[in-house]
């Protein structure tokens, strides 16, 4: 699953930041994320989608709609 990772500050003495990196977000994909219920819901959900794509809107995605 998709985790959101908000960046808390860079040690890095290259990269130049006016804020420190702070408020940064950055999605990384980690497959063991959630517990296997929220898997296997994701999972129908995607493929919900995916047979029903040329039928529904974009913002009817129910993927989308768990986020929240």
């Amino acid at each position: 699953m998709w985790k959101l990772e908000i960046a808390d500050g860079g040690n890095n003495p290259y990269i130049y930041s006016t804020n420190n990196f702070v408020g940064r977000q950055i999605w990384e994909f980690d497959p063991d994320y959630g517990i296997p219920e929220e898997r296997a819901e994701v999972e129908a959900a995607c493929e919900n989608y995916w047979k029903n794509r040329f039928q529904v809107r974009p913002s009817s995605d129910l993927l989308w709609r768990m986020q929240k």
